[in-house]
């Protein structure tokens, strides 16, 4: 039951502070999953992230059936998943109207700009902290770089990109 409990617990935080989704949300589940709990560990996270990009659909949902299902099976993603979810879901139906009136208020635009330089700070934590966690050959920091390089020139889809990158993985590592 404690496990349970603390998979919701782990997970609703991550929910409450999910502003910015995506890779934001990345330094906060690995604070809750490797660092709190080590239910993973960071070379667990970094694997099951590189993972997870190849596979639809939203990280924390991904993050939170996977480590619900290693703590507690069925429960713990069931227990995971209600504790990512719930917290948006009330604010978003909590705030709806008022969201509409804050949009014009100075105030709100500058506390989302603040939100949205603090968005890339994490992304940034993010790559350092996925980078440490990788053991670094001229191969992987090559492959890395034609990845980074491909998308910003060409119009290809991530998805894409994630497959091509994994099948050239096979063939360098």
């Amino acid at each position: 039951m404690t496990s349970l409990l603390n998979l919701f617990a782990a997970f609703f935080r991550v929910g409450v502070f999910s502003l910015g989704g995506g890779y934001v949300l990345y330094p906060l589940i690995e604070k809750e999953v490797v660092d709190n709990y080590s239910w993973l560990t960071a070379e667990q996270f970094a694997e099951f992230t590189g993972i997870f990009q190849g596979i639809p659909g939203a990280i924390s949902i991904k993050f939170a059936t996977l480590t619900g299902y290693r703590v507690s099976g069925l429960a713990g993603v069931l227990a995971a998943n209600l504790g990512i979810i719930l917290p948006p879901a009330l604010i978003i139906i909590g705030l709806v109207g008022l969201l509409a009136r804050l949009q014009e208020q100075a105030f709100f635009t500058a506390f989302l700009r603040g939100v949205s330089f603090a968005t890339v700070g994490l992304i940034c934590y993010f790559i350092y902290t996925i980078a440490l966690s990788l053991s670094w050959q001229i191969s992987g920091f090559l492959l890395a770089t034609a990845v980074f390089l491909i998308l910003i020139v060409t119009g290809i889809h991530p998805g894409l990109v994630i497959v091509f990158a994994g099948a050239a993985g096979i063939l360098i590592f």
